[in-house]
Parts: C-alpha cells; structure tokens; sequence
C-alpha cells in the first residue's frame, strides 16, 4: 500500500505552504487597500483576493496537474518556457522579492531608531544576519519543513490574530470614503493590487518544495502528490484570505480616524497602529510578524529557485546554489527598499498576465487537447501587451503601437491584455474544433 500523509503532517506541509506565501507584500497591502477603499473595502478585498488568493490557489493546482512549471510553459514552446521560466525564479527570487521582503523587517522595525548616517551600515550587518540564518534553513530542506510549519507560521498567526482582536475591540471602525482610483473604479484597482503580492508567480514554483517534503515523508506515488499539493494550496489559500481580511479591516478603520489619514503605505498604516493599540511594546509584536513573515518567505524562495537553477545546471548543487543566490540577494538588499520597489511595477505588469493565461489553459487543458496554436496565440498576445503596458509605465513609447494598445478596454487599470487574449482563445479555439482537432497544430 502506498503510504500517504496523515492528518498532521498533512496540516504542517498547509501552513509551510502558506508561509511561503505570506511575506512582506502580503503585510502591507491589505491594510492600504482598505485604507483607501474605505467604504468600499468589501468589494475591493473580494476582488483583491481574486488575484491574491484564488488565482496563487489555481496556479498550484495548474503546476500540480502539469508535473512542474517548465512542462506547462513548454505547451507554447520550449524555448518560451527557458526564458518565462527563468524570468520568473529571478524575479521572484534575487532581484525583486527575496530583497524586498529581506529589506522590510529593518526598515520598519529597525531603522527608525538608528541615525540616519548609520542606515547603510546598519542594513548592511542586517542584512548578512539575515541572510546566513536564510542559508542554514535552506541547506537542511527537510528541517525547513518543521520549522516552518511546526513553529515559525503557527508564531506568526498567533501574533496577527492579537493584533487583528485589538483593533477590531478599540478601532471605531468607520470607514472613510474611497480615495484615487477607488472612487472610481474600486474592483479592478483591487484587482490590479492583488499582483503586488507575487503570490500567483510564487505558486507556479512553490509546488517543487511542497513535492519534495512530501516525498521526504514517505510519499511515492505521484497521482496522490498532485492531489495532496492542491489541497495543500487551498488550505494555504484560506486562511491567506483570512489574514487579508483582517489586515484590510485593520487598513479601513485607520482611515476613518484623523491621525492615520496621512499615512503613505500600508507599513506605515501598521506601524501606527501598532504603537496606538499597544503602545512601544506594539513595535515589537509588529516587528517579530514581520520577521517572521518574511523570513518564510525568502527561505521558501530561495530553496526554490535553488532547486530550479540546479535543474537546468546540475554541474553546480543545490546547496552552492542556495550560497550564491543568499549573496546576490544580500547585495541587492543593500539598495534599500525603494530603489527595489522601483522596479517592482513594470515586471509585475509584463509576467502577472501570462501567468494567469498559462493557469487559466493549463486548468481547461483536457477541453483544449494541449493544442500548441491556443497556447501560443494567446500566451504571446498577452504578453505583447503586457510588456508594452510595463514599457509605457516606465515612460518608454513605441511609436503607433503603444498608441494602439492604448485604445484596448481596460488599459488605463493595467488591465488591456484581457479583451485582446479572450478573442484571440476564441478564434483559436473554433479554428482548433473545426480544422484541428484531429491535427494538434
């Protein structure tokens, strides 16, 4: 008989799988989402989830169902899913999310007590702490199991839920009218907001590591493997939506009150709750779940993008790997958070499309027969959309095109690749039910 999980272990490979979830951008944007929807904030945190919880549960299920990412990417081309693959590990890896949540935990627990003339060297101490403690955690796969799902995570939402209980009991919970582009057009900023998470990338990899503990466990037979990792990801997916409930709540009482009202982000929403509710002990509770949160997060991406590196190169192992990918992460960091953020936006804006249309065929496969010409037309429309709406961002203009793509429904909430990628898996699939579906073109 095929040894499976019991319900324990089952219950720990969920919260290590939300763990890697939950980092640093998962703190800070539901409190800001709620802040400036106020009295929209349902609508907005129901279709900020969309982006950030749903669509990270169907990557999984996508990736679970496909064997690994790469395979699904390959169903457009193979040298498309080198590149999208390799876009992806890296930028939720070493050059934008392993840095940014590394980088959070000091610049909002830390810095505000240090001189300014020691900020560089202070986050440069930091940072090597941080990142030796992310190598050993890393090299010791089957460790980070136990420790991030028997300790770190059950640590970390017992801190939110304090949190979360003494906002909802002292915060008078009115909720301020919605500011920017949340008067207008509440859901499909939310929407939009949801990528800042990176959970829907994120999922695409994480698979990899929810796999390998499990195989550690005892766990052969692949069939049960996928199943188990979806059920995993959609008990990971509920309580994240739990947590950005409470997050938003917490971010839309805050702004019914006068001294949050000039609050820039969603940290500082935080920050300022946290010293109003429980005074200067309310800086070490925030401090610790935000360690905490980012701290699984970056021990999550670095195993995976090591594991994925050593795949494509094997000559270099896993745990060199995990060496060279802590160092460049511990250099990027060294930027600091804003610089980092910077470039957060147009990245997001050109992979987060193309992620959703692979998650989206990858889970009506069976109906499109893995048909090549579907798979291309649509994941290349979209991604031709998205990167000139990520170039137009950064004030870079292709002369008529970007003028053209201007005019798609949509494209002013970043949102222009949807109409154009719907026609086009349209036309594509009758093409493929009238003259192909017996040739896979």
């Amino acid at each position: 008989m095929e040894k499976g999980l019991n319900k324990k272990q089952f219950f720990i490979i969920s919260l290590m799988l939300f763990s890697m979830f939950f980092g640093a951008g998962n703190f800070i944007f539901p409190p800001m989402v709620g802040k400036d929807a106020g009295t929209s904030y349902y609508l907005a945190i129901m279709f900020f989830c969309l982006t950030a919880v749903v669509l990270p549960v169907l990557g999984v299920a996508a990736v679970a169902k496909a064997g690994d990412l790469k395979s699904l990417a390959s169903r457009a081309d193979s040298w498309f899913a080198v590149i999208f693959v390799t876009a992806i590990y890296v930028s939720i890896g070493p050059l934008l999310a392993i840095p940014r949540a590394a980088n959070m935990p000091f610049e909002i627990s830390i810095m505000p007590f240090i001189d300014k003339d020691y900020h560089s060297l202070s986050l440069a101490v930091y940072g090597a702490i941080y990142f030796v403690l992310n190598w050993y955690v890393c090299i010791y796969p089957s460790k980070m199991v136990e420790l991030l799902g028997k300790w770190l995570t059950p640590a970390m939402l017992i801190l939110i839920v304090v949190f979360f209980v003494a906002g909802y009991i002292n915060l008078p919970g009115n909720f301020a009218t919605p500011k920017g582009d949340y008067a207008i057009a509440p859901a499909s900023k939310a929407f939009v907001e949801g990528y800042q998470t990176m959970d829907a990338l994120a999922a695409l990899v994480f698979g990899i590591i929810v796999a390998t503990a499990m195989k550690d466990m005892g766990v052969k037979n692949e069939e049960y493997l996928s199943n188990a990792t979806i059920k995993a990801g959609m008990v990971a997916g509920a309580i994240l939506m739990i947590i950005y409930i409470m997050l938003g709540f917490l971010g839309a009482s805050a702004g019914g009150m006068n001294e949050f009202a000039n609050s820039q982000n969603g940290a500082a929403i935080l920050s300022e709750l946290s010293n109003h509710l429980f005074g200067n002990s309310g800086r070490i509770i925030l401090g610790l779940a935000f360690f905490l949160a980012c701290f699984t997060t970056t021990t999550g991406l670095i195993s995976s993008v090591s594991s994925y590196f050593e795949s494509i190169c094997p000559k270099i192992n896993y745990k060199i790997w995990v060496v060279i990918w802590c160092v460049v992460s511990f250099l990027v960091a060294n930027l600091g958070l804003n610089q980092i953020l910077k470039f957060s936006v147009p990245v997001l804006i050109s992979l987060y499309p193309i992620s959703i249309i692979l998650i989206i065929l990858s889970l009506i496969n069976k109906m499109i027969d893995s048909n090549r010409l579907i798979y291309r037309v649509c994941v290349y429309v979209c991604a031709l959309i998205g990167i000139i709406n990520a170039l137009d961002i950064t004030g870079i203009n292709i002369p008529f095109i970007t003028d053209v793509v201007k005019q798609f429904p949509f494209y002013s909430s970043m949102l222009g690749w949807i109409v154009p990628t719907a026609i086009c898996f349209i036309i594509t699939y009758l093409f493929y039910l009238i003259f192909a579906k017996k040739d896979n073109y």
